[in-house]
């Protein structure tokens, strides 16, 4: 497995994150020796959602909002097990639709960094930053 790609959620993904099956989220081999620092950003009129699974199931962010230039959520885990397993949504009519994703990955000699950039649909050209998330760490050792 690449340490970063868009998944397909399956039936055993969806056991544990509650995602259904046959949408997409990201997966991402998160460090367990270290922290990583979540921000969830949003520019969209939607109401926009990001979960983050660990590991082990468990949910330890979950941010929701909207606006223009709003951080929607911040916060740093270090990690029990990986993969991270990110879903990002947008509220549309009666129900949260999984936004399309984009996912890019980059790293320099001190930091790691995974942006995931979403589209709603909801504008046209579309601009890929109703909603982003941003995954970083530390590279190396943990002390």
């Amino acid at each position: 497995m690449s340490d970063v790609q868009i998944i397909e959620v399956d039936e055993a993904t969806h056991a544990r994150t509650d995602m259904r099956p046959g949408t997409r989220m990201v997966a991402v081999q998160v460090p367990t020796d270290r922290s990583v620092t979540v921000q969830a950003e949003v520019n969209a009129k939607l109401l926009q959602r990001m979960q983050l699974w660990d590991g082990a199931g468990r949910m330890p962010f979950e941010w929701q909002g909207r606006g223009q230039g709003r951080t929607i959520g911040s916060g740093s885990l270090t990690f029990d097990s990986g993969p991270a397993l990110i879903g990002c949504m947008s509220f549309q009519g009666e129900r949260w639709i999984v936004n399309d994703l984009n996912v890019c990955a980059e790293h320099d000699d001190d930091e790691r960094r995974v942006v995931i950039k979403c589209e709603d649909g909801g504008g046209v050209p579309l601009d890929w930053n109703d909603l982003v998330v941003t995954l970083r760490w530390r590279n190396g050792d943990a002390r």
